[in-house]
């Protein structure tokens, strides 16, 4: 047994309880909880000449690789982001990611935050603490459905992060896992008692930057009881390098772990809170970046966009090994996802040669102003020429409300076998949106239905599904294989009062019912070398905009028609864990079909969505450690991805043949650098390469331009100087340059096909050189 020790002779009576857990994991292993970075369970068995024995029942499990090549970014990597870097952008150091998100204010100018593998943002599923963290309704978490500045985690509220690629264990996989799962794992209170003081700050190399300030109270194990709590606050004032853009963030988090039970249970408390007040990027026509730099935005005379978000998220655990064959598990949780931002478009700059658009400096620019009628139709009764003079006058203002509620339940049951690992395990996920914009030619804007609606709805979505999988061991450890089975049921209904985009309203809904198979895999020949292979199928159901399109045209709606998208995906390769290196290589090829084409219909207002064609997604990932010298190494990432469509796809969006790329995907993600590590002393020197990848239009189909190849040079490091000094017991200092070369270069880019043809895009952020000082009280 592997576990936590420091005790002399245990009672009898915990002699007693020690040999029943014992037998329980017999042939099984403890993992120790600090190397996993979680809190232990508790005291197992003490007495009063005997210190406590811990054991990590969450860690209760068969020591084997996983199936699948599973990429981390550790706490250390986590801990040294620099102050430029939030919780999407971190996930730059996964080899096959390409992230658009940028700032701490997860600021992006587009729907998708990144891709990974050729699968975009809203096409992956993101958990945090196992529970999902997504919008249910439209995917990803940010950026969709325009919300451009949402932050449901800050950097201090994650310890690690997991990224899985492809089908996995159903317990390991989450909603919307159609390209694989991102696990967040969250800060947990440590058994020493501190207080920490963070300052952290820094600027872009010409304007802007970002500073946080903030504390963290841990409590340390409490004596009699176990309870270990911790607590954080801090407050990000965020000007962004880019003009009149910026996000002010207040943080609030906490995390309880109470063990009891003799240390065989476990309850865990984790709550998130973060409010953002921003004004977000616009995606920008590149003839101005090349006209005024990369730091252009509209004037705010001219067009802005102010938002204000919060997101919630609390999470409470149970976990018990009840005898010596289960172990029992279960999270309740509930989320908050809301977004109410006003936007403004200056009529002054209104052309009527091109309906709806305001033109500034030659390019259109914010949002549609409607040359609204007085009244329009028999659904609205605002007159905008007797209020302001003219209907275009009148629609300078959007307010846009989007607001998601969730409540779910994580039930599982782990049985143990001398040689199976069973668990059987389920989800409830019940979410609510309500989504609505409302016009008018002066802020703020009353939100009145019958009055000024461009829209206004409610969703609902129900996630249901089930699970059952086994690792069973064979060959005396060597051999592990993975089966698993899903069952999903997804319910959503759609409600749409009547508005300016909706002649007539009403209710439309339906229900997704598909199994998710899976096998692993995981054999180890030899010592230090393992061999590992997974096929699954994962699926996706459609966003929300796939029930637009029903409703509105005709009093009664029509049916549904969009099918999930799918992904058949293999994953197989090899690993090396040994003293002068360590490695994996692995392959992957994903067989995607039903793929979602989406477009925004700008004379309904309204996004539609429909299934269109099949491609195929195939390549490698190399990952390499090499120590040099005592305390120093090399580091180093590859992934090519080669996205084609497999079918011919013919649809409002435009026709792709078989061959074509796929657009997004980058031919080829790779890290290299260096890192330094002695005592407190911790440095590193990392290059992020991105290669060319297709650009398509506004609709979504590829063009033949590519957007180019880029690269960036980011160095930190960090000093802990240990002091014991009054209750001053060290103090933290660090230093961080991201982009140091500060390279000019393109994150995104898209053909817009009206009122006429030109591309737009978003700039990545120029150099950025800041430091944090941290201090500790003990």
């Amino acid at each position: 047994m592997k576990h936590q020790s420091g005790q002399t002779a245990p009672s009898v009576r915990g002699k007693v309880v020690w040999m029943a857990v014992l037998s329980a994991v017999s042939a099984l292993y403890m993992v120790q909880a600090r190397a996993g970075g979680e809190a232990p369970v508790g005291t197992v068995t003490a007495d009063a000449q005997s210190a406590a024995t811990v054991t990590n029942i969450a860690g209760v499990k068969r020591i084997a690789p996983p199936e699948k090549a599973v990429t981390s970014v550790s706490k250390k990597t986590v801990d040294h982001a620099s102050p430029a870097q939030n919780f999407q952008s971190v996930l730059k150091h996964v080899p096959g990611m390409n992230v658009i998100s940028q700032g701490p204010g997860n600021l992006s100018a587009t729907d998708n935050e990144f891709t990974y593998q050729g699968f975009t943002s809203s096409q992956m599923a993101s958990n945090f603490d196992g529970v999902p963290i997504i919008n249910v309704f439209r995917g990803g978490v940010g950026g969709t459905g325009d919300d451009h500045a949402f932050t449901p985690l800050t950097m201090g509220q994650i310890s690690t992060v997991k990224v899985f690629s492809g089908a996995n264990q159903p317990s390991q996989n989450g909603i919307n896992s159609l390209g694989g799962t991102i696990s967040y794992e969250p800060a947990l209170p440590e058994p020493k008692f501190y207080i920490d003081l963070d300052s952290s700050g820094g600027k872009y190399g010409y304007r802007g930057g970002n500073y946080t300030s903030g504390f963290a109270v841990n409590s340390g194990t409490l004596p009699g009881t176990g309870t270990e709590m911790l607590f954080k606050y801090a407050y990000t004032h965020a000007p962004s390098f880019l003009n009149n853009v910026y996000a002010n963030i207040n943080s609030y988090y906490a995390a309880i772990v109470q063990p009891y039970n003799n240390g065989l249970s476990q309850i865990k408390l984790v709550a998130v809170y973060n409010n953002e007040q921003a004004r977000q990027p616009t995606l920008v026509p590149l003839a101005l970046i090349d006209k005024y730099g990369r730091s252009y935005q509209p004037p705010l005379g001219v067009a802005y966009s102010a938002t204000h978000t919060h997101a919630l998220n609390v999470i409470l655990s149970w976990k018990s090994l009840l005898n010596e064959y289960m172990m029992a598990k279960t999270k309740v949780f509930i989320q908050q996802q809301s977004a109410n931002r006003t936007s403004f478009t200056s009529a002054a700059y209104y052309d009527p040669t091109h309906y709806g658009y305001a033109i500034y400096d030659g390019y259109p620019v914010g949002t549609n102003l409607e040359p609204w009628a007085s009244p329009p139709s028999t659904n609205n009764s605002y007159d905008p020429t007797a209020l302001f003079g003219s209907g275009v006058n009148g629609t300078q203002y959007h307010n846009y409300i989007d607001d998601i509620q969730s409540v779910g339940f994580l039930p599982s049951v782990s049985f143990f076998a001398p040689h199976n690992t069973v668990e059987l395990g389920a989800l409830v996920d019940y979410s609510q949106d309500h989504s609505a914009e409302y016009w008018y030619g002066s802020s703020p804007v009353p939100n009145i239905d019958g009055y000024n609606n461009a829209w206004n709805e409610h969703d609902t979505r129900n996630f249901n599904y089930v699970y059952l999988q086994d690792n069973i061991d064979l060959l005396d450890g060597k051999l592990h294989v993975y089966p698993g089975l899903k069952y999903n049921i997804v319910n959503t209904g759609c409600d749409d009062i009547a508005g300016y985009y909706y002649t007539y309203g009403g209710h439309v809904g339906n229900s997704y019912f598909f199994w998710e198979p899976s096998l692993g895999f995981s054999y180890t020949p030899i010592h230090d070398v393992n061999l590992f292979f997974s096929v699954g199928k994962t699926n996706k159901v459609p966003n929300i905009s796939a029930y637009y399109s029903a409703i509105g045209a005709t009093p009664t709606p029509a049916a549904i028609s969009v099918k999930p998208e799918g992904d058949i995906s293999y994953d197989f390769g090899v690993r090396y864990s040994g003293s002068a290196i360590s490695g994996s290589l692995s392959f992957f090829r994903r067989n995607f079909t039903n793929i979602f084409s989406e477009y925004y219909d700008s004379a309904t207002g309204q996004t539609f969505e429909y299934n269109n064609g099949a491609a195929l997604y195939q390549g490698a990932t190399l990952g390499l450690e090499v120590p040099v010298a005592d305390h120093v190494g090399l580091f180093g990432t590859y992934n090519y991805t080669s996205a084609k469509y497999a079918t011919l796809s013919v649809g409002t969006n435009g026709t792709s043949y078989p061959g074509e790329y796929r657009p997004y995907v980058p031919t080829y993600t790779a890290t290299a650098g260096v890192r330094y590590q002695n005592g407190g002393l911790y440095a590193a020197l990392t290059g992020h390469f991105v290669g060319r990848q297709y650009m398509a239009t506004n609709k979504g189909q590829t063009i033949g331009l590519t957007l180019p190849a880029y690269d960036t040079l980011d160095f930190s490091a960090s000093y802990e100087m240990p002091l014991h000094w009054d209750m001053i017991k060290s103090v933290k200092f660090g230093l961080y340059a991201d982009n140091i070369l500060n390279n000019n270069y393109l994150v995104y880019a898209e053909q817009m096909l009206k009122p006429y043809s030109y591309l737009q895009g978003q700039a990545g952020a120029p150099v950025f050189v800041g430091g944090n000082v941290r201090v500790r009280f003990d």
